[in-house]
């Protein structure tokens, strides 16, 4: 059998997720079932698969599909995720069954937050924010990469001193790459935390 190459792949799952975001799920189940016989190994096929068929009321059939999927809980935070916008009410759904599994995870709650925020239930949009632990989200979005770049800057300059000069370039770069990863992270962990004292108040 010739393996589908990943345009065709791509183009099999938009066309079901096309179906899927506008719950017109028979038409949807046919597109995954098209595009799991041209994959059948797809992990992102199964997992939607399980998805339509949890919707439709056929649980334990899903709960299959999810196996094979192997990676449902990632899949699961991705839709989770795609799905705020164009459709509140699912993603919701699924960013409880997320947390259910993963009650720590810090983004998660956070993204809750921000969806109940919109939608105007200002009591779930608390109790999702005054969920996240924000001193671990400081120390690890903040100070433990800050210790890291104080680390490679030191190396940096310690090996510029000893002539050294390509490798402490190198530490260089690296510690530049460091920089605009804390910049992003530590913006939203900043971020939470205001959500966190707004709502706690």
């Amino acid at each position: 059998m010739t393996q589908p190459s990943i345009a065709t792949i791509d183009k099999l799952l938009e066309k079901a997720l096309f179906y899927y975001e506008r719950k017109e799920y028979p038409s949807a189940e046919r597109a995954v079932a098209e595009l799991l016989e041209a994959a059948p190994d797809f992990h992102r096929g199964w997992f939607l698969k399980g998805i339509i068929l949890e919707e439709t009321g056929r649980a334990e059939q899903a709960e299959e599909c999810f196996v094979k999927s192997s990676n449902a809980h990632t899949l699961m935070v991705r839709l989770a995720l795609q799905l705020q916008e164009k459709d509140p009410e699912r993603a919701r759904l699924y960013f409880d069954r997320v947390l259910a599994h993963d009650p720590g995870n810090n983004y998660m709650h956070y993204q809750r937050g921000l969806l109940y925020e919109r939608l105007g239930n200002k009591d779930e949009a608390a109790k999702s924010f005054r969920s996240i632990a924000v001193l671990r989200e400081i120390m690890s979005r903040i100070f433990i990469p800050g210790g890291f770049l104080i680390f490679l800057l030191s190396g940096a300059i310690a090996m510029f001193r000893r002539g050294e000069q390509v490798l402490s370039w190198v530490v260089l770069a690296s510690a530049l790459f460091c920089l605009v990863w804390i910049k992003r992270d530590s913006g939203l962990a900043i971020r939470m935390l205001l959500k966190k004292r707004r709502f706690s108040v």
